[in-house]
């Protein structure tokens, strides 16, 4: 009721007929149109409208099942296969932080950077007045190994501070210091590197319209929350360290103490101390 002037613009075919062991078939196919008013109604929300209908009919008769064919039908098995495949990819780029940074704690902190980049990727959406689509989804995806990389650069940076004998917070201000210009450039050139598929208008170039949303609104927003929020939150590990240490021993430690960062320093005065021999 509620779109019915654009309902009937919306559905392109009706058809009554009879399925498998003479069961009755009904399949109303809905399109989107460039020439229907999105801002009255469009496909998501007519079939959202229809849903609540389904559920009803349901209700009234217990024999009825209902499907969803057609975008739905690709969007629901995408989503199912991501299922599976995203915690996976998650789980990978924990192993290979965790790997390079000899921590299991700073690789948490990154990817603290992920869902900062959804929120923004869904923010971009409302911004420029998209739906959630499954080409946002694909964008969401890529957009995950995408948002760590700033996170990674500035830890590592930080890291080889704290390796360098440097205090632990000049080390945590020098790192951003040293590595926003950096973190800037890549965003900008990521975002560049978009901005033409978000800015198309053709009829297949909006096509990945949201997609192109997903990378640059969450990379945007990310790479903001990097810089301020990635600092504080070592910060804020650290203290937990030594809080956890304090427990343990009795005492409070350096700072420089409980970071893993510190096992560089000690192989770099190692490799330094030991002769080496010139061959004869």
């Amino acid at each position: 009721e509620r779109f019915a002037d654009q309902s009937t613009e919306l559905v392109d075919d009706f058809f009554v007929g009879h399925g498998p062991l003479g069961s009755s078939l009904i399949a109303i196919t809905i399109r989107s149109r460039t020439d229907v008013d999105s801002a009255r109604a469009n496909a998501g929300e007519v079939l959202s409208d229809l849903g609540e209908f389904f559920k009803q009919l349901e209700n009234r008769y217990p024999g009825m099942s209902i499907a969803l064919k057609g975008e739905q039908e690709s969007m629901r098995d995408a989503l199912g296969s991501l299922l599976v495949s995203f915690p996976l990819a998650i789980i990978g780029i924990f192993a290979i932080v965790a790997t390079t940074f000899r921590s299991y704690t700073q690789p948490f902190v990154i990817m603290f950077t992920v869902p900062f980049g959804m929120i923004g990727a869904v923010w971009g959406h409302l911004m420029f007045g998209y739906d959630l689509s499954l080409m946002s989804v694909f964008g969401l995806v890529a957009l995950t190994g995408i948002v760590v990389n700033d996170a990674i650069i500035l830890i590592e940076r930080i890291n080889g501070n704290i390796a360098e004998g440097m205090a632990f917070f000049d080390a945590i201000i020098k790192g951003g210091a040293r590595r926003f210009r950096p973190i800037i450039l890549t965003t900008l050139s990521t975002v560049g590197a978009v901005a033409p598929l978000i800015l198309a208008r053709s009829l297949n170039g909006r096509m990945f319209v949201p997609m192109a949303l997903s990378i640059a609104a969450g990379l945007i927003f990310a790479t903001v929350l990097t810089l301020v929020l990635i600092p504080s939150l070592l910060v804020i590990l650290n203290d937990l360290k030594l809080l956890a240490y304090r427990v343990r021993h009795g005492s409070w430690p350096n700072r420089l103490d409980v970071e893993p960062a510190r096992d560089r320093r000690e192989g770099m005065v190692s490799d330094t101390s030991v002769p080496v021999t010139e061959p004869v």
